[in-house]
């Protein structure tokens, strides 16, 4: 698998069984969840008033709801489900046991 232009970031077998991190990419304040047996990587600074603790959201059904304020964003498209706004979206490899995320945000969809 190419992995040029991502970093690794977390052992999978962990990420797995706390399901959420925060990790740092080139400066990006990132949190990685593992959810429905996937794993995604998104900004970690909710759009509403700028929380960066999403990674100590509630994560329920590929959805991370933020506890400051209770908006829900859909970590498969970023889209606010409760609220406004959108978040930034990164994409995300699971390969050999480890989590690799692109320096890059992911396409938009």
């Amino acid at each position: 698998m190419n992995m040029k232009g991502f970093f690794n970031v977390a052992d999978a077998e962990e990420l797995s069984l706390r399901r959420m991190k925060r990790v740092v990419v080139e400066g990006h304040d990132i949190a990685l969840f593992f959810d429905g047996g996937r794993a995604f990587a998104v900004q970690n600074d909710c759009p509403h008033q700028h929380f960066s603790m999403l990674h100590e959201g509630e994560l329920k059904d590929c959805r991370i709801t933020c506890p400051m304020h209770g908006w829900t964003f859909d970590l498969q498209t970023g889209r606010a489900t409760n609220g406004s706004g959108r978040l930034k979206r990164y994409a995300v490899k699971v390969a050999d046991g480890s989590v690799w995320v692109g320096g890059r945000m992911a396409e938009e969809t």
